[in-house]
């Protein structure tokens, strides 16, 4: 998130917790779109960015296509990390599909579950393991 100080200068600062899940949320929705990624908040922040800067300045919409490449990691170690775990095995799937922009039509079909249980529970969970993850790797790099 993006500031200005007393003195006007631009600052940039942690997205509070609830809001990084919402916005997590809204970038993995439209992972499949770089556009719409590149107006993410989410790519204004400094690790983003920095990924833009250092490995996709030569492509169009350097900093959509640095914050897929953010998103999906965290979702594959997400995957990679708990997928193992039965409790979890769901938000998994769910997270892996959606990834691969897979409808929730067809999430809530191949989970078994109504589109409004996958949204209440699996959907809810799986954000919150993802932000999670996205929060420790775009901090790390600040």
């Amino acid at each position: 998130m993006v500031q200005k100080g007393r003195t006007g200068a631009v600052k940039r600062t942690e997205m509070p917790k609830a809001s990084l899940e919402d916005q997590v949320g809204s970038a993995l929705r439209v992972i499949q779109d770089r556009a719409a990624l590149n107006r993410s908040p989410l790519a204004r922040l400094a690790y983003v960015e920095k990924a833009a800067k250092d490995q996709y300045s030569s492509h169009s919409l350097p900093r959509g296509l640095a914050l897929r490449a953010v998103l999906a990691s965290c979702v594959d170690q997400v995957i990679n990390d708990l997928s193992g775990e039965p409790a979890l095995k769901r938000q998994c799937d769910y997270l892996r599909m959606i990834k691969d922009g897979v409808s929730c039509k067809e999430i809530s079909r191949s989970l078994g579950c109504s589109r409004e249980h996958v949204s209440r529970k699996y959907r809810r969970e799986a954000l919150a393991l993802l932000s999670e993850a996205f929060h420790r790797r775009t901090r790390r790099g600040q």
